[in-house]
């Protein structure tokens, strides 16, 4: 089917430039047209149009988390200035999803913290008993060189 000089097939490869704003006004306009009088096509574009919503709404309530992580990471590192501080101390008191965030980060630095001591705790356990063992090894071999020498050299 051929409306404003756009097949159908065209149009579909378009869409989603088209609900994005990327085309330029004369293939913007190219589409418009095609869309008016193609009514398949004018489907494919509402539905197209409320995916493209619905992912909206859902980025820029993801940059929000973001934000608010951000802002919470630098509350708890102590990288914010007095009125950050304050500011943020009123978002806290006011907002029971940045309480449950802040939890939750508290949280999580906790047992990341943990973890790490553990690690290194057990790296500086592994290294020192890994040494030992060399240290018996080699001294056991300076023995037995000990003992060659001695038979060579009596």
């Amino acid at each position: 089917m051929l409306k404003g000089n756009l097949t159908c097939t065209i149009i579909g490869k378009l869409l989603t430039h088209y609900v994005e704003d990327n085309l330029d006004n004369k293939c913007k306009e190219m589409v418009t047209i095609h869309l008016r009088n193609c009514p398949p096509c004018m489907e494919k574009y509402t539905i197209v149009k409320k995916l493209f919503n619905e992912a909206e709404k859902k980025r820029k309530i993801i940059k929000e988390r973001e934000r608010m992580q951000e802002e919470i990471s630098a509350y708890l590192d102590g990288e914010m200035s007095e009125a950050e501080i304050s500011k943020f101390e009123q978002k806290l008191s006011k907002s029971p999803e940045y309480e449950e965030a802040m939890i939750n980060t508290m949280k999580m630095k906790k047992i990341l913290n943990n973890s790490f001591y553990k690690t290194k705790y057990n790296l500086k356990t592994n290294a020192a008993e890994k040494a030992m063992e060399k240290l018996k090894k080699s001294r056991g071999i300076l023995n037995g060189i000990k003992n060659i020498l001695r038979y060579f050299f009596q």
